[in-house]
């Protein structure tokens, strides 16, 4: 390459920035050549780089194979690139379908456990499916249903067993659908039903009054406690006492706070009460009359049932759940690596 000794590169710097003064070297045009032909040179400079070329074939001639050059390199890889774009984009989609599958089968996992709408004929295939597996078989028949405290409390009897009833307690998931996680079965004496369950909601005791099948002579009924009038469990000290409430249908399911209701004894007693605990039920008539044995049933079926069912919490549903989602995460990256 020859040389060029009647050039020279020199700059001011004025308030108008960088200009040029001089032709440039023949060492700074090829060096800014790849701009220029990429036109990211200024106005200034491409003014200057021209001039120079219009009085130097070596860099004219430098300026025409390098341009040739760049223009075959963006020619040449078009297909290749193209591809890999397509290749890109394939893997981007595989990691969304992977994620989408991931949610998918999570939620489907979940759904299988939370399954069950909040309707009669649906919950009663839950009762029945839930006791399925336990020595109380039942072909259950809902009563009623109430929500309290975020759980949804079912009552029931079995249509196979008049006398065997009970309830259940279903909680409820983010697919608004519901899992049962515990059901108390109990046999009645009586052809009219008030039984009483025990529960525990979100570290609460309730009672659940359950009742079925009251005529209209049944105005009132009663939750009795035993409770003793000195401290200690002596018999002589042993006294019934009665909390009653209004009978509004005959059929119906209640639910009491346990604290709420051994509150009310005191308040009822009028005497201080020891080692209270709440024992039965109890029915009245409109004049406050016991009731009660009009209703006993005389000949008690031999298979008498009594069973509390539960089911155990969800950490191994979690645990499948989180490695679905770590096996889609992981797919996931490895399509977008």
């Amino acid at each position: 390459m020859g040389t060029c000794y009647f050039l020279s590169w020199q700059t001011k710097i004025g308030e108008g920035g960088i200009r040029m003064k001089d032709e440039l070297k023949c060492s700074v045009v090829q060096d800014l050549l790849p701009n220029y032909i990429e036109k990211l040179t200024s106005n200034d400079t491409n003014n200057a780089i021209e001039q120079h070329l219009n009085n130097c074939e070596d860099c004219k001639k430098s300026y025409e194979l390098m341009a040739a050059d760049i223009g075959n390199i963006e020619k040449v890889p078009m297909i290749e690139l193209k591809f890999l774009k397509k290749v890109k984009r394939t893997r981007l989609m595989s990691a969304v379908l992977c994620f989408v599958l991931t949610l998918i089968l999570s939620y489907l996992i979940y759904d299988s456990e939370y399954k069950f709408k909040n309707d009669k004929s649906d919950l009663a295939k839950a009762v029945t499916e839930y006791t399925a597996s336990s020595q109380v078989k039942l072909d259950a028949y809902i009563l009623e249903t109430k929500e309290k405290d975020g759980a949804l409390i079912v009552s029931f009897k079995d249509q196979s067993n008049l006398d065997v009833n009970g309830i259940a307690v279903l909680l409820k998931g983010f697919n608004q659908k519901y899992r049962i996680v515990q059901a108390n079965i109990d046999s009645s004496n009586y052809s009219a039903v008030v039984q009483i369950f025990p529960i525990k909601i979100k570290d609460k005791q309730y009672c659940v009054v359950s009742a079925y099948s009251l005529t209209d002579e049944i105005k009132y009924y009663g939750l009795d406690y035993w409770a003793y009038t000195n401290s200690g469990y002596l018999s002589k000290d042993r006294v019934r006492k009665t909390i009653k409430f209004d009978v509004k249908n005959q059929q119906f399911l209640e639910i009491y706070q346990q604290e709420e209701l051994d509150k009310q004894l005191e308040n009822s007693a009028g005497v201080t009460l020891y080692n209270y605990h709440l024992v039965e039920t109890s029915i009245y008539d409109s004049i406050g009359s016991e009731i009660t044995d009009n209703f006993k049933i005389q000949e008690i079926a031999k298979n008498r049932v009594s069973s509390n069912i539960y089911k155990a919490e969800l950490f191994v549903l979690y645990v499948f759940i989180a490695i679905v989602m770590a096996l889609g995460f992981i797919l996931a990256r490895y399509f977008l690596i």
